[in-house]
């Protein structure tokens, strides 16, 4: 003879352990949360069997419905769980409809009639039927699951169903009482002793489940690694056949700043001969003459110098600068003298701060820069137009402006100013190559100096040139108190 209070109490025990269980999985993978649900699931079954078991001779309404409202509410939330993890259609109203129907139906049903049993036998299978039903769909429609545990798991169910409208038919044929499980009553002893076999035997599916379940994510996560190696594995072959060819390009880069370097330097050497001869052939020149061939001779030394510091690719970084101490009124006397033999130093206006404090940088660079900008603008100035070059301390720097008065650059092509062969599109088409800004900013890297280029409050353009105190520190100090003229 089967003790259906025994019965009972093993399907707590079972029911409560496995909640545990789903808990302590859920714990150590935690991105499957629709384990709490399922979790839930089964701790609130037991809960209602407990109250089950606690019943009286004679239990309140209040009691019958609580415990049996927790006992239904316990498997739609499994059926729901259910639907999470496998990522099928949930039914929300059909949940929450199992639940107001389980108060409002028991509640209806003891109040008109307290000994029909048959009855609310009725509704819980009725209730037990949704919940399975809903857990066979589920199961029918995933494609994530092997077929074979899918339709094992759907065999059991479709058994635990027979057998709850087995027990239904049972007890409407002998009313046997559930208010109190009785020791004799071998139908219901039966019925949940089925219910034990079959909560182990869906425990374990959907432990098989989520093992299953698992063993995808590994392997899915395992092949997104493989490929992010092989990608980046590739990345990396691509990047050393990029070094590659960067790295062939910089040597025949340096073959040709070589050649370069080599072939201009024999045409000026000979210009500055030639200019050195006609200075000497001719019986007191002129002085217009003279100052033009000094010009040219200060010309082609600066090119010389500059073609020793920037295309000759086996000099050091560190030999390209050559910091000296800098008056900013000398630095401006020979930008002028320069502008001068080319008989365009009438438009120009110097004006330095003689409270400025000395710089520390190379004197070929910033002459170069001032000569660029000064330059572009009388290229870009109408003749005789008025150019004002000044410097003042500001802010912890040295300011050089270069103002013009001349066309000015479009709003809209400021940002592009001093990138490499851009011209604004108000220049003429023989007016330059678009290198000189460029070139300057290079220059004025070296001394960590900033170029802005802006249009002015009244046309024309203004050129900011900043450049940080105290400059550069000098490789050598030995001339460290020479002003450099």
């Amino acid at each position: 003879m089967l003790d259906l209070k025994t019965i009972l109490i093993i399907l707590v025990v079972n029911a409560s352990l496995q909640g545990i269980v789903w808990l302590f999985v859920w714990v150590s993978q935690r991105h499957l949360y629709e384990l709490t649900l399922i979790a839930s699931a089964y701790i609130v079954f037991a809960i209602g069997l407990v109250l089950i078991i606690m019943r009286g001779p004679a239990p309140p309404a209040w009691h019958i419905v609580l415990d049996n409202t927790l006992v239904n509410t316990g498997l739609i939330l499994a059926a729901d769980g259910l639907a999470r993890f496998l990522n099928q259609r949930r039914f929300p109203l059909v949940n929450i409809g199992v639940v107001a129907f389980s108060v409002a139906f028991w509640s209806l049903a003891l109040a008109l009639d307290p000994t029909n049993v048959a009855i609310r036998t009725h509704a819980t299978a009725l209730v037990t039927i949704t919940a399975v039903a809903i857990m066979i769909r589920t199961l029918a429609f995933d494609r994530t699951q092997p077929r074979f545990l899918r339709w094992t798991t759907i065999a059991f169910l479709v058994e635990h169903a027979a057998a709850t409208i087995s027990r239904a038919w049972l007890t409407a044929q002998d009313q046997t009482s559930l208010e109190m499980p009785a020791a004799d009553n071998t139908t219901q002893a039966l019925y949940f002793f089925e219910i034990n076999v079959f909560v182990t035997i869906y425990f374990l599916c959907l432990l098989l489940m989520v093992g299953l379940r698992l063993s995808s994510d590994l392997r899915q996560k395992n092949e997104a690694l493989s490929n992010e190696v092989a990608e980046r594995r590739k990345l990396q072959e691509q990047l050393s056949a990029s070094l590659a060819a960067e790295k062939a390009l910089r040597s025949e880069q340096h073959q040709l700043l070589r050649m370069v370097s080599h072939e201009f330097r024999t045409p000026l050497a000979i210009v500055d001969r030639a200019a050195e001869m006609i200075d000497v052939v001719l019986d007191k020149p002129p002085e217009t003459v003279s100052k033009r061939l000094t010009s040219i001779r200060e010309a082609v030394q600066r090119l010389l110098l500059l073609i020793d510091r920037f295309l000759d690719s086996e000099r050091r970084q560190a030999e390209l600068v050559q910091p000296k101490r800098i008056a900013i009124a000398s630095l401006f006397a020979r930008v002028q003298r320069h502008f001068a033999s080319m008989d365009a130093g009438h438009q120009l206006t110097f004006a330095a701060d003689r409270t400025l404090p000395f710089y520390w940088g190379d004197p070929e660079m910033l002459a170069t820069v001032l000569i660029i900008l000064i330059d572009n603008a009388i290229k870009y100035s109408p003749d005789a137009s008025p150019i004002e070059i000044a410097a003042r301390s500001d802010d912890g720097a040295i300011t050089i402006s270069v103002t013009d008065h001349g066309i000015g650059i479009p709003a809209d092509e400021l940002d592009s100013v001093g990138r490499r062969f851009f011209r604004a599109s108000n220049t003429k088409p023989a007016t330059g190559t678009g290198l000189g800004l460029h070139s300057a900013r290079q220059l004025l890297g070296y001394h960590r100096g900033m170029l802005n280029v802006h249009n002015g409050p009244d046309g024309g353009t203004v050129a900011s040139v900043r450049l940080p105190l105290p400059g550069l520190t000098p490789s050598r100090r030995s001339a460290e108190d020479r002003e450099v003229a």
